[in-house]
């Protein structure tokens, strides 16, 4: 177990790593969700949340996935936060908001950790398995952290409440599925969680700077080819499973403008999902 958060450390970190870019940090003891915690928050009063605010929680004990799941930790084993943005771009290019908090974590634990980190489309981030074992869907890879993106319509204009989790110090036992892991399971004990905070939220600061000044548009900011490098899921076949219910196979073959998965099927028909629960099938050259 890690030492409890301090209030002032973390927020002279985020200070720091971001150049005095961040708004309001808040740091809790414990709470179910700090995503929940914001978007109540931002409706009881939306200007006392600025852009770029940050609530972390020493302890969090009901997260918030995709598709309504639900995950705890153990006290102070994991890295729990949300930050809010409020980018001036057009809604339909929000889609990249969650890929790139992925790619700031993929390279903020690359700093911190040294440890190789790859995106399992749309919101997972994946470490090897140190035994190399494989996990149905997942291959020899491991989740290690979860992204989720909350949009919330304020006063102000459209925001994101960006809930990101990263595994730190659990042990065996300690995590809920095989498909997950820690650092510390995954060879990279001792990360220091404020560290990471401050690498995760200053990388992700860096990335919605360069894609508001190219207005929203990835590709042209150079981010869309930088979040497929790091995309697991492209090149792979896999099984979508879709909202609505059925499910698409084929291969993953690119991402859209709008941050949407394209799916390549046998008959070379191309599908955009814009959600849904992504198996891999098998791993382009990574499993």
């Amino acid at each position: 177990m890690d030492a409890p958060l301090d209030v002032a450390a973390v927020t002279a970190a985020l200070a720091a790593a971001t150049r005095d870019r961040v708004g309001r940090v808040v740091v809790v003891p414990r709470t179910a969700s700090t995503s929940t915690d914001v978007l109540e928050a931002l409706l009881a009063d939306p200007t006392a949340w600025p852009d770029r605010s940050v609530l972390v929680a020493d302890h969090q004990t009901a997260g918030r996935g995709r598709a309504g799941r639900t995950w705890s930790t153990p006290a102070r084993a994991a890295l729990t936060a949300s930050v809010l943005l409020r980018p001036p771009v057009r809604l339909d290019r929000f889609g990249w908001v969650p890929l790139l908090a992925g790619l700031a974590v993929v390279r903020a634990l690359g700093d911190v950790a040294g440890v190789r980190a790859v995106v399992k489309w749309p919101n997972d981030v994946l470490v090897a398995a140190p035994d190399g074992s494989s996990v149905p869907g997942w291959g020899a890879w491991r989740k290690v952290a979860g992204v989720l993106g909350d949009l919330v319509a304020t006063a102000s204009g459209p925001a994101v409440v960006v809930g990101i989790g990263v595994n730190v110090s659990q042990r065996d036992g300690e995590l809920p599925v095989p498909s997950a892991s820690s650092l510390a399971l995954a060879g990279h004990g001792g990360v220091d969680r404020t560290t990471l905070l401050a690498a995760i939220v200053g990388r992700l600061v860096a990335l919605d700077e360069r894609w508001r000044d190219a207005g929203g548009d990835a590709r042209a900011a150079g981010l869309a080819d930088e979040c497929s490098a790091v995309c697991s899921t492209l090149g792979a076949r896999v099984r979508v499973e879709l909202p609505g219910g059925g499910v698409l196979d084929g291969t993953a073959s690119g991402l859209a403008s709008d941050g949407g998965l394209e799916v390549t099927d046998a008959d070379g028909r191309v599908t955009q999902v814009l959600a849904g629960d992504v198996s891999h099938v098998r791993s382009a050259g990574l499993a």
